[in-house]
Protein backbone atom coordinates (compact mmCIF):
# COMPACT_ATOMS: atom_id res chain seq x y z
CA UNK A 1 0.00 0.00 0.00
CA UNK A 2 1.53 3.29 -0.70
CA UNK A 3 1.76 5.95 1.95
CA UNK A 4 1.85 9.53 1.46
CA UNK A 5 3.20 12.14 3.09
CA UNK A 6 1.17 15.64 2.39
CA UNK A 7 2.02 18.83 4.21
CA UNK A 8 -0.17 21.24 5.40
CA UNK A 9 -0.29 24.37 8.01
CA UNK A 10 -2.62 24.10 10.59
CA UNK A 11 -3.45 28.33 11.56
CA UNK A 12 -6.41 26.84 13.94
CA UNK A 13 -6.83 24.93 15.99
CA UNK A 14 -10.18 22.91 16.40
CA UNK A 15 -10.90 25.04 19.48
CA UNK A 16 -9.83 28.34 17.69
CA UNK A 17 -12.46 27.30 15.00
CA UNK A 18 -15.60 26.57 17.46
CA UNK A 19 -14.69 30.01 19.09
CA UNK A 20 -15.16 31.83 15.45
CA UNK A 21 -18.42 29.71 15.04
CA UNK A 22 -19.85 30.91 18.62
CA UNK A 23 -18.86 34.21 18.26
CA UNK A 24 -20.78 34.12 14.61
CA UNK A 25 -23.70 32.50 16.22
CA UNK A 26 -23.37 35.13 19.19
CA UNK A 27 -23.38 38.10 16.84
CA UNK A 28 -25.64 37.07 14.20
CA UNK A 29 -28.75 36.53 17.04
CA UNK A 30 -27.61 40.10 18.53
CA UNK A 31 -26.74 42.30 15.44
CA UNK A 32 -27.60 40.12 12.66
CA UNK A 33 -27.22 40.14 9.05
CA UNK A 34 -28.98 43.25 6.97
CA UNK A 35 -30.66 41.92 3.36
CA UNK A 36 -32.20 44.21 1.13
CA UNK A 37 -34.00 42.16 -1.56
CA UNK A 38 -37.09 42.23 -0.11
CA UNK A 39 -37.61 38.41 -1.49
CA UNK A 40 -35.18 37.51 0.38
CA UNK A 41 -36.65 38.54 3.58
CA UNK A 42 -39.61 36.75 2.37
CA UNK A 43 -37.80 33.34 2.87
CA UNK A 44 -36.60 34.16 6.30
CA UNK A 45 -40.07 35.89 7.39
CA UNK A 46 -41.54 32.47 5.98
CA UNK A 47 -39.28 30.18 8.08
CA UNK A 48 -40.19 32.27 11.19
CA UNK A 49 -36.69 34.44 11.28
CA UNK A 50 -37.17 37.53 13.06
CA UNK A 51 -36.54 40.63 11.05
CA UNK A 52 -35.78 44.04 12.77
CA UNK A 53 -35.93 47.69 11.26
CA UNK A 54 -36.98 46.49 8.24
CA UNK A 55 -34.13 44.44 6.70
CA UNK A 56 -31.93 43.21 9.75
CA UNK A 57 -32.40 39.31 10.07
CA UNK A 58 -31.69 38.10 13.38
CA UNK A 59 -30.55 34.41 13.43
CA UNK A 60 -31.46 31.61 16.43
CA UNK A 61 -28.15 29.74 16.94
CA UNK A 62 -30.64 26.56 16.57
CA UNK A 63 -31.94 27.44 13.32
CA UNK A 64 -28.31 28.43 11.72
CA UNK A 65 -27.30 24.81 12.91
CA UNK A 66 -29.94 22.57 11.15
CA UNK A 67 -29.34 24.82 8.18
CA UNK A 68 -25.73 24.05 7.99
CA UNK A 69 -26.30 20.41 8.30
CA UNK A 70 -28.00 20.06 5.13
CA UNK A 71 -25.26 21.98 3.06
CA UNK A 72 -23.65 19.21 0.63
CA UNK A 73 -20.13 18.37 1.85
CA UNK A 74 -18.74 17.58 -1.65
CA UNK A 75 -19.73 18.43 -5.55
CA UNK A 76 -18.83 17.29 -8.44
CA UNK A 77 -18.53 20.22 -11.37
CA UNK A 78 -19.11 18.23 -14.50
CA UNK A 79 -16.75 19.45 -17.72
CA UNK A 80 -18.02 19.36 -20.77
CA UNK A 81 -15.48 16.98 -22.25
CA UNK A 82 -14.04 13.88 -20.76
CA UNK A 83 -11.24 14.73 -18.25
CA UNK A 84 -12.49 18.02 -16.96
CA UNK A 85 -14.48 17.63 -13.98
CA UNK A 86 -13.59 18.45 -11.26
CA UNK A 87 -14.73 17.29 -7.35
CA UNK A 88 -14.55 20.43 -4.98
CA UNK A 89 -14.55 18.68 -1.55
CA UNK A 90 -12.68 15.33 -2.17
CA UNK A 91 -9.45 16.67 -0.93
CA UNK A 92 -7.78 17.19 -3.75
CA UNK A 93 -7.23 20.95 -4.95
CA UNK A 94 -8.18 22.38 -8.38
CA UNK A 95 -6.59 26.02 -9.24
CA UNK A 96 -8.57 28.49 -11.39
CA UNK A 97 -8.01 31.57 -13.54
CA UNK A 98 -9.43 35.23 -12.10
CA UNK A 99 -12.41 37.41 -12.85
CA UNK A 100 -13.38 40.18 -13.79
CA UNK A 101 -10.34 43.01 -14.38
CA UNK A 102 -11.36 46.22 -16.50
CA UNK A 103 -7.86 46.68 -18.28
CA UNK A 104 -5.06 44.38 -20.30
CA UNK A 105 -1.57 44.51 -19.69
CA UNK A 106 0.58 43.56 -22.50
CA UNK A 107 4.62 43.21 -22.81
CA UNK A 108 6.63 44.97 -24.08
CA UNK A 109 5.37 48.46 -23.15
CA UNK A 110 3.19 47.49 -19.94
CA UNK A 111 0.27 50.18 -21.82
CA UNK A 112 -3.24 49.11 -20.04
CA UNK A 113 -5.61 49.60 -22.44
CA UNK A 114 -9.90 48.54 -21.34
CA UNK A 115 -10.42 44.62 -22.01
CA UNK A 116 -12.50 43.95 -25.33
CA UNK A 117 -15.31 41.21 -26.01
CA UNK A 118 -11.59 39.61 -27.89
CA UNK A 119 -9.80 39.59 -24.75
CA UNK A 120 -13.03 37.61 -23.40
CA UNK A 121 -12.87 35.23 -26.08
CA UNK A 122 -9.28 35.06 -25.55
CA UNK A 123 -8.08 34.61 -21.98
CA UNK A 124 -10.98 31.65 -22.25
CA UNK A 125 -9.05 29.51 -24.65
CA UNK A 126 -5.55 30.65 -23.19
CA UNK A 127 -7.15 29.50 -19.69
CA UNK A 128 -8.89 26.06 -21.58
CA UNK A 129 -5.11 25.22 -23.08
CA UNK A 130 -2.87 26.04 -19.37
CA UNK A 131 -3.17 22.66 -18.02
CA UNK A 132 -2.53 23.77 -14.37
CA UNK A 133 -5.77 25.61 -14.36
CA UNK A 134 -8.49 23.42 -13.92
CA UNK A 135 -11.66 25.59 -13.33
CA UNK A 136 -11.86 27.83 -16.62
CA UNK A 137 -12.63 31.65 -16.73
CA UNK A 138 -13.41 34.11 -19.19
CA UNK A 139 -11.30 36.18 -16.97
CA UNK A 140 -11.77 39.89 -18.73
CA UNK A 141 -14.73 42.42 -17.89
CA UNK A 142 -15.10 43.68 -21.84
CA UNK A 143 -16.09 47.26 -22.73
CA UNK A 144 -17.38 46.76 -25.87
CA UNK A 145 -20.26 44.72 -24.79
CA UNK A 146 -23.23 46.60 -23.10
CA UNK A 147 -24.11 46.77 -20.04
CA UNK A 148 -27.60 45.11 -20.58
CA UNK A 149 -26.79 42.13 -22.36
CA UNK A 150 -23.04 41.52 -20.69
CA UNK A 151 -24.82 38.62 -18.54
CA UNK A 152 -25.96 36.25 -21.21
CA UNK A 153 -23.06 36.91 -23.23
CA UNK A 154 -20.66 35.94 -20.29
CA UNK A 155 -22.87 33.04 -19.92
CA UNK A 156 -22.95 31.82 -23.42
CA UNK A 157 -19.08 32.36 -23.95
CA UNK A 158 -18.91 30.12 -20.86
CA UNK A 159 -20.61 27.73 -22.35
CA UNK A 160 -18.90 27.23 -25.73
CA UNK A 161 -15.56 28.35 -25.47
CA UNK A 162 -13.67 26.62 -22.43
CA UNK A 163 -14.28 22.30 -21.68
CA UNK A 164 -13.86 22.84 -18.02
CA UNK A 165 -16.30 24.23 -15.74
CA UNK A 166 -16.65 28.11 -14.90
CA UNK A 167 -18.49 30.61 -13.64
CA UNK A 168 -21.59 32.22 -14.73
CA UNK A 169 -22.36 35.97 -14.62
CA UNK A 170 -23.81 37.30 -11.07
CA UNK A 171 -27.27 38.48 -11.34
CA UNK A 172 -28.27 41.93 -9.39
CA UNK A 173 -32.28 41.81 -10.71
CA UNK A 174 -34.26 39.04 -10.83
CA UNK A 175 -34.47 39.52 -14.71
CA UNK A 176 -30.80 39.20 -15.06
CA UNK A 177 -31.01 35.97 -12.43
CA UNK A 178 -33.58 34.69 -15.32
CA UNK A 179 -31.39 35.57 -18.43
CA UNK A 180 -28.85 33.61 -16.85
CA UNK A 181 -30.59 30.46 -15.64
CA UNK A 182 -32.43 30.28 -19.18
CA UNK A 183 -28.98 30.31 -20.89
CA UNK A 184 -27.52 27.65 -18.69
CA UNK A 185 -30.45 25.28 -18.72
CA UNK A 186 -30.17 25.44 -22.44
CA UNK A 187 -26.63 24.50 -22.86
CA UNK A 188 -27.08 22.01 -20.64
CA UNK A 189 -30.15 20.79 -22.13
CA UNK A 190 -32.56 21.31 -19.52
CA UNK A 191 -32.80 22.12 -15.95
CA UNK A 192 -32.51 18.28 -15.02
CA UNK A 193 -29.05 18.39 -16.65
CA UNK A 194 -27.82 21.62 -14.99
CA UNK A 195 -28.97 19.99 -11.34
CA UNK A 196 -26.83 17.02 -12.30
CA UNK A 197 -24.28 18.65 -14.04
CA UNK A 198 -23.16 22.02 -11.94
CA UNK A 199 -20.56 23.00 -14.16
CA UNK A 200 -21.49 26.16 -13.66
CA UNK A 201 -21.32 28.20 -10.21
CA UNK A 202 -22.48 31.53 -9.27
CA UNK A 203 -21.19 34.15 -6.91
CA UNK A 204 -22.59 36.78 -4.60
CA UNK A 205 -20.83 39.18 -2.63
CA UNK A 206 -22.19 41.79 -0.05
CA UNK A 207 -23.29 45.20 -0.53
CA UNK A 208 -21.43 46.25 2.22
CA UNK A 209 -20.74 45.20 6.04
CA UNK A 210 -23.02 42.71 6.97
CA UNK A 211 -25.21 43.65 4.29
CA UNK A 212 -26.31 41.61 1.35
CA UNK A 213 -27.71 43.56 -1.82
CA UNK A 214 -28.57 42.73 -5.26
CA UNK A 215 -26.24 40.00 -5.76
CA UNK A 216 -28.75 37.80 -3.47
CA UNK A 217 -31.11 37.58 -6.64
CA UNK A 218 -28.34 35.21 -8.16
CA UNK A 219 -28.89 32.84 -4.70
CA UNK A 220 -32.51 33.07 -5.03
CA UNK A 221 -32.66 32.32 -8.61
CA UNK A 222 -30.14 29.50 -8.86
CA UNK A 223 -30.50 27.65 -6.11
CA UNK A 224 -33.54 26.54 -6.87
CA UNK A 225 -32.13 24.18 -9.52
CA UNK A 226 -29.01 23.29 -7.36
CA UNK A 227 -26.07 25.36 -9.27
CA UNK A 228 -23.50 25.82 -6.92
CA UNK A 229 -23.29 28.67 -5.14
CA UNK A 230 -20.15 30.72 -4.42
CA UNK A 231 -20.48 32.78 -1.25
CA UNK A 232 -18.11 35.49 -1.48
CA UNK A 233 -17.45 37.84 1.74
CA UNK A 234 -14.87 40.72 0.59
CA UNK A 235 -13.18 40.96 4.24
CA UNK A 236 -10.75 43.42 3.95
CA UNK A 237 -8.85 43.95 7.15
CA UNK A 238 -9.06 47.54 8.46
CA UNK A 239 -11.91 48.56 5.78
CA UNK A 240 -14.47 46.55 4.85
CA UNK A 241 -14.18 44.47 8.39
CA UNK A 242 -12.04 44.74 11.76
CA UNK A 243 -8.37 45.54 11.73
CA UNK A 244 -7.53 41.98 12.98
CA UNK A 245 -7.15 38.94 11.34
CA UNK A 246 -9.47 37.04 13.98
CA UNK A 247 -12.29 40.02 13.79
CA UNK A 248 -11.76 39.62 9.81
CA UNK A 249 -12.59 35.58 9.91
CA UNK A 250 -15.42 36.47 12.56
CA UNK A 251 -16.68 39.18 10.07
CA UNK A 252 -16.27 37.50 6.91
CA UNK A 253 -17.88 34.29 8.42
CA UNK A 254 -20.90 36.14 9.84
CA UNK A 255 -21.67 36.93 6.08
CA UNK A 256 -20.58 33.82 4.61
CA UNK A 257 -23.49 31.97 6.85
CA UNK A 258 -26.00 34.13 6.81
CA UNK A 259 -26.06 33.60 2.87
CA UNK A 260 -25.65 29.79 3.19
CA UNK A 261 -28.83 29.82 5.71
CA UNK A 262 -30.87 31.79 3.09
CA UNK A 263 -29.52 29.06 0.48
CA UNK A 264 -30.66 26.06 2.73
CA UNK A 265 -33.57 27.13 3.45
CA UNK A 266 -35.02 28.07 0.41
CA UNK A 267 -33.65 24.53 -1.01
CA UNK A 268 -32.51 22.33 1.51
CA UNK A 269 -29.33 20.54 -0.13
CA UNK A 270 -28.48 23.19 -2.55
CA UNK A 271 -24.72 23.10 -2.97
CA UNK A 272 -22.48 25.63 -1.44
CA UNK A 273 -19.34 26.99 -2.10
CA UNK A 274 -17.98 28.56 0.85
CA UNK A 275 -16.13 31.06 -0.72
CA UNK A 276 -14.94 34.27 1.94
CA UNK A 277 -11.11 35.15 1.62
CA UNK A 278 -11.55 37.36 -1.32
CA UNK A 279 -9.77 40.05 0.77
CA UNK A 280 -6.97 41.40 1.57
CA UNK A 281 -5.87 44.96 3.60
CA UNK A 282 -6.26 48.26 3.79
CA UNK A 283 -2.79 50.30 3.02
CA UNK A 284 -3.73 53.27 5.75
CA UNK A 285 -0.68 55.16 4.37
CA UNK A 286 -2.42 55.16 0.79
CA UNK A 287 -6.19 54.43 1.63
CA UNK A 288 -5.45 51.43 -0.73
CA UNK A 289 -7.49 47.88 -0.78
CA UNK A 290 -4.32 45.51 -1.52
CA UNK A 291 -4.33 41.90 -2.17
CA UNK A 292 -0.55 40.64 -2.41
CA UNK A 293 -0.52 40.70 1.17
CA UNK A 294 0.59 38.16 4.22
CA UNK A 295 -2.82 39.06 5.62
CA UNK A 296 -4.91 37.97 2.39
CA UNK A 297 -2.38 34.47 2.81
CA UNK A 298 -3.46 34.19 6.96
CA UNK A 299 -7.10 34.80 5.78
CA UNK A 300 -6.99 32.39 2.53
CA UNK A 301 -5.52 29.45 5.19
CA UNK A 302 -7.32 30.48 8.23
CA UNK A 303 -10.67 30.29 6.32
CA UNK A 304 -9.80 26.87 4.45
CA UNK A 305 -9.22 25.94 7.65
CA UNK A 306 -12.77 27.36 9.08
CA UNK A 307 -14.76 25.88 5.98
CA UNK A 308 -13.04 22.38 6.45
CA UNK A 309 -14.37 22.56 10.11
CA UNK A 310 -17.94 23.33 8.67
CA UNK A 311 -17.66 20.47 6.55
CA UNK A 312 -18.18 23.11 3.18
CA UNK A 313 -16.58 22.55 -0.22
CA UNK A 314 -13.97 25.78 -0.12
CA UNK A 315 -13.02 27.78 -2.49
CA UNK A 316 -10.37 30.43 -1.16
CA UNK A 317 -10.00 33.73 -3.57
CA UNK A 318 -6.46 34.17 -3.99
CA UNK A 319 -4.07 34.96 -6.13
CA UNK A 320 -3.77 38.74 -7.23
CA UNK A 321 -0.83 40.44 -7.13
CA UNK A 322 -0.85 44.42 -6.54
CA UNK A 323 2.12 44.79 -9.05
CA UNK A 324 1.19 46.42 -12.07
CA UNK A 325 3.65 44.43 -14.65
CA UNK A 326 4.80 40.25 -14.69
CA UNK A 327 7.68 41.82 -12.53
CA UNK A 328 9.40 40.00 -9.76
CA UNK A 329 6.54 41.65 -7.09
CA UNK A 330 3.75 39.59 -9.22
CA UNK A 331 5.98 36.64 -9.03
CA UNK A 332 6.52 36.90 -4.84
CA UNK A 333 3.10 37.98 -3.84
CA UNK A 334 1.71 35.75 -5.65
CA UNK A 335 3.43 32.54 -4.43
CA UNK A 336 2.66 33.88 -0.92
CA UNK A 337 -0.76 34.28 -1.23
CA UNK A 338 -1.36 30.65 -3.13
CA UNK A 339 1.08 28.46 -1.15
CA UNK A 340 -0.62 29.33 2.41
CA UNK A 341 -4.37 28.55 1.81
CA UNK A 342 -3.02 25.71 -0.37
CA UNK A 343 -1.09 23.87 2.29
CA UNK A 344 -4.00 24.57 4.88
CA UNK A 345 -5.90 22.28 2.67
CA UNK A 346 -8.29 24.62 0.31
CA UNK A 347 -10.31 22.57 -2.30
CA UNK A 348 -10.29 25.34 -4.84
CA UNK A 349 -8.16 28.75 -5.66
CA UNK A 350 -9.32 30.65 -7.97
CA UNK A 351 -8.20 33.97 -8.90
CA UNK A 352 -4.73 32.11 -8.88
CA UNK A 353 -4.09 33.18 -12.82
CA UNK A 354 -3.48 36.47 -14.68
CA UNK A 355 -4.65 39.15 -12.17
CA UNK A 356 -2.21 42.63 -11.33
CA UNK A 357 -2.86 45.73 -9.96
CA UNK A 358 -5.09 44.70 -7.32
CA UNK A 359 -7.13 42.90 -9.44
CA UNK A 360 -8.01 45.70 -12.07
CA UNK A 361 -5.83 44.55 -14.93
CA UNK A 362 -5.26 41.16 -16.53
CA UNK A 363 -1.99 39.75 -18.75
CA UNK A 364 -1.37 36.92 -20.76
CA UNK A 365 1.76 36.88 -19.96
CA UNK A 366 0.99 37.00 -16.16
CA UNK A 367 -1.64 33.95 -17.29
CA UNK A 368 0.92 31.66 -18.31
CA UNK A 369 3.82 32.39 -15.88
CA UNK A 370 1.09 31.88 -13.32
CA UNK A 371 0.32 28.63 -14.58
CA UNK A 372 3.53 27.86 -13.66
CA UNK A 373 3.36 28.77 -10.20
CA UNK A 374 -0.08 26.72 -9.77
CA UNK A 375 2.12 23.82 -11.04
CA UNK A 376 5.05 24.54 -8.36
CA UNK A 377 2.06 24.95 -5.79
CA UNK A 378 -0.03 21.54 -7.08
CA UNK A 379 3.23 19.43 -6.80
CA UNK A 380 4.09 20.91 -3.44
CA UNK A 381 0.79 20.26 -1.62
CA UNK A 382 0.31 16.67 -3.52
CA UNK A 383 3.73 15.85 -1.38
CA UNK A 384 5.62 12.44 -1.97
CA UNK A 385 5.67 8.65 -1.49
CA UNK A 386 6.83 7.57 1.77
CA UNK A 387 6.41 3.78 1.65
CA UNK A 388 9.31 0.55 0.69
CA UNK A 389 9.75 1.68 -2.73
CA UNK A 390 10.59 5.21 -2.18
CA UNK A 391 12.72 4.75 0.61
CA UNK A 392 14.77 3.02 -2.32
CA UNK A 393 16.92 1.27 0.37
CA UNK A 394 17.85 -1.95 -2.12
CA UNK A 395 18.96 0.92 -4.75
CA UNK A 396 21.92 2.92 -1.64
CA UNK A 397 23.18 -0.39 -1.31
CA UNK A 398 23.27 -1.62 -5.06
CA UNK A 399 25.04 1.71 -6.04
CA UNK A 400 26.79 1.95 -2.56
CA UNK A 401 29.68 4.46 -2.22
CA UNK A 402 30.94 6.93 -4.71
CA UNK A 403 28.21 5.60 -7.68
CA UNK A 404 25.65 7.30 -9.32
CA UNK A 405 21.68 7.02 -9.32
CA UNK A 406 21.35 8.93 -12.94
CA UNK A 407 21.36 5.24 -14.91
CA UNK A 408 19.96 2.89 -12.15
CA UNK A 409 16.34 0.89 -12.89
CA UNK A 410 15.07 2.98 -9.60
CA UNK A 411 15.51 6.60 -11.00
CA UNK A 412 14.18 5.38 -14.55
CA UNK A 413 11.04 3.59 -12.71
CA UNK A 414 10.32 7.12 -10.51
CA UNK A 415 11.84 10.61 -11.75
CA UNK A 416 8.97 11.02 -14.04
CA UNK A 417 6.62 11.41 -11.50
CA UNK A 418 8.78 12.55 -8.57
CA UNK A 419 10.56 15.28 -10.48
CA UNK A 420 8.82 18.38 -11.14
CA UNK A 421 9.61 19.60 -14.78
CA UNK A 422 9.14 23.23 -15.56
CA UNK A 423 6.94 24.42 -18.75
CA UNK A 424 8.64 27.87 -18.88
CA UNK A 425 11.07 28.06 -16.12
CA UNK A 426 14.68 28.71 -17.70
CA UNK A 427 16.90 25.89 -16.34
CA UNK A 428 19.48 25.95 -19.42
CA UNK A 429 22.82 27.23 -18.80
CA UNK A 430 23.96 30.65 -19.42
CA UNK A 431 25.51 29.73 -22.65
CA UNK A 432 22.65 28.36 -23.67
CA UNK A 433 20.40 30.74 -22.90
CA UNK A 434 22.15 33.19 -24.53
CA UNK A 435 22.55 31.16 -27.61
CA UNK A 436 18.40 30.73 -27.56
CA UNK A 437 17.81 34.89 -27.33
CA UNK A 438 18.23 35.90 -23.91
CA UNK A 439 14.34 35.94 -23.03
CA UNK A 440 13.34 36.31 -19.45
CA UNK A 441 10.32 35.27 -18.14
CA UNK A 442 7.93 37.43 -19.48
CA UNK A 443 8.88 36.85 -23.57
CA UNK A 444 8.73 33.60 -22.58
CA UNK A 445 5.08 33.29 -21.29
CA UNK A 446 4.26 35.55 -24.48
CA UNK A 447 5.64 32.76 -26.38
CA UNK A 448 3.72 30.33 -25.14
CA UNK A 449 0.50 32.28 -24.63
CA UNK A 450 0.81 32.49 -28.41
CA UNK A 451 1.14 29.25 -29.23
CA UNK A 452 -2.02 28.53 -26.94
CA UNK A 453 -4.25 30.68 -28.62
CA UNK A 454 -2.92 30.10 -32.25
CA UNK A 455 -3.06 26.30 -32.10
CA UNK A 456 -5.95 25.14 -29.46
CA UNK A 457 -9.32 25.31 -29.52
CA UNK A 458 -11.59 23.94 -26.43
CA UNK A 459 -15.28 21.95 -27.08
CA UNK A 460 -17.31 23.55 -25.12
CA UNK A 461 -21.20 22.84 -25.47
CA UNK A 462 -21.58 21.97 -29.44
CA UNK A 463 -24.47 20.81 -31.72
CA UNK A 464 -28.41 21.72 -30.93
CA UNK A 465 -27.37 22.80 -27.31
CA UNK A 466 -25.17 25.68 -28.26
CA UNK A 467 -27.70 26.60 -31.21
CA UNK A 468 -30.23 26.53 -28.22
CA UNK A 469 -28.23 28.66 -25.82
CA UNK A 470 -27.36 31.22 -29.19
CA UNK A 471 -30.90 31.84 -29.84
CA UNK A 472 -31.25 32.32 -26.29
CA UNK A 473 -29.03 35.22 -26.20
CA UNK A 474 -29.84 36.52 -29.42
CA UNK A 475 -33.96 36.88 -28.10
CA UNK A 476 -32.24 38.66 -25.26
CA UNK A 477 -30.08 40.99 -27.42
CA UNK A 478 -32.87 41.63 -29.01
CA UNK A 479 -35.43 42.83 -26.71
CA UNK A 480 -32.54 44.74 -25.08
CA UNK A 481 -31.90 46.33 -28.45
CA UNK A 482 -28.66 45.45 -29.18
CA UNK A 483 -26.51 44.29 -32.47
CA UNK A 484 -26.30 40.47 -32.00
CA UNK A 485 -22.66 40.94 -33.59
CA UNK A 486 -21.49 39.65 -30.16
CA UNK A 487 -23.06 36.67 -30.38
CA UNK A 488 -20.99 35.97 -33.30
CA UNK A 489 -17.97 36.29 -31.83
CA UNK A 490 -18.61 34.79 -28.88
CA UNK A 491 -19.19 31.62 -31.03
CA UNK A 492 -15.98 31.82 -33.36
CA UNK A 493 -14.53 28.84 -31.67
CA UNK A 494 -18.05 26.65 -33.19
CA UNK A 495 -17.04 27.15 -36.26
Amino acid sequence: MTERRTPRISLLSRPDCERVHEATLDLMRRVGVRFLPEEALSVFRQAGFEITDGDIVRFQPDDVEAALKTVPQNLVRRGLAPGFDVEIGGGALAMGAGSVPLYVIEAPSYERRPATLDDLVKFTWLVDGLENLAIGNGVVFPHDVADSVMHVIWNLNAAVNTSKPSCCWYATTPQMAEDGMAVMSAAAGGTDNLREMKTWAITICPEGALTWGPSTYGLLEMAKYDVPIEVLPMPVSGSMCPVTMAGTLVHGNMEAVSAIVLAQLLRPGCPIIYAPSYGGSMDMRLAAHCFGTPETALQGAGFAQLGHWYGFPTNMMAGLSDAKVPDEQAAYEKMMVLLLPALAGADCITQAGGLLDFGLSASYEQMVIDDEICSQVLNLVTGFDFDDQALATAAIEQVGHGGSYLMHEHTLRHFREELWMPRISNRETYDQWAEAGSKDIVATAAHRAEEILAEHRPVGITGSAAQAAESVVRSICQREGVDSACVEQVMTAQG
